[in-house]
């Protein structure tokens, strides 16, 4: 179990990552010579990973990386806005200097990562501001919801919308929500999330293509 465990880390991270965009064909016999094991294990991680959204099982062609459709991606974000501005309700007057500090710090990295021209480091640390804040609420089911689906928010991102669309979050959205929930205005705290992932959502464009990627470059280190 441990073996399956870390090959299907390494896929997933190759996935979320954009190492491996949409369409990306995944073929057992190439995967099991990669890695170095059974066809069987790289079917069970096919099929997580199936589970968790992000593998498609195509018939007659194989596995490949999802490739959400348009109407795939305007649920996701219809579900984000009903989380997320759950989220900041609960948050707010009940956020800590300490915390507020703890996530300011959080912004200050994601922007420089964004505006050092490092999208990837940048793309992962607003995912992971948006987890942050949920986590801060201390409702388990909730972040639960909202950890799946943010982690599928990425492939869809690639699947939707236009190449430098990933440094949508470049702009001061994260910073402007904390200085509401700072202020204690929950109002303006959760207009502010429902412009931003709206802008998220603006931004798709449904465009297909057929990607070609050397899987043994992308986990030559594993």
């Amino acid at each position: 179990m441990k073996q399956e465990e870390t090959v299907y880390q390494y896929i997933e991270k190759a996935i979320l990552e954009n190492r491996m965009p949409p369409g990306t064909r995944l073929r057992e016999v190439h995967l099991a010579d990669i890695f170095g094991v059974k066809r069987g294990l790289i079917r069970k991680v096919l099929s997580r990973l199936t589970s968790a959204k992000l593998v498609d099982h195509i018939p007659n062609v194989g596995a490949q990386v999802a490739c959400p459709s348009l109407k795939d991606g305007q649920d996701l974000f219809a579900t984000r806005q009903i989380l997320e501005q759950a989220v900041v309700r609960q948050l707010c007057d009940s956020l800590t200097p300490s915390q507020i500090g703890s996530l300011r710090d959080f912004v200050v990295r994601e922007q420089e990562a964004y505006q050092g021209g490092d999208t990837q480091k940048g793309v992962g640390l607003s995912a992971r501001f948006h987890r942050q804040l949920a986590e801060l609420t201390g409702n388990r089911v909730l972040l639960e919801f909202l950890q799946d689906i943010l982690n599928r928010t990425p492939l869809v991102m690639m699947s939707l919308s236009q190449p430098d669309s990933t440094r949508a979050c470049i702009n001061h959205d994260h910073r402007n929500i904390l200085d509401a929930l700072e202020a204690g205005d929950c109002l303006k705290a959760v207009d502010i999330m429902q412009q931003h992932l709206q802008q998220l959502e603006g931004m798709f464009s449904v465009h297909k293509t057929e990607p070609t990627i050397d899987l043994e470059k992308i986990f030559q280190d594993t």
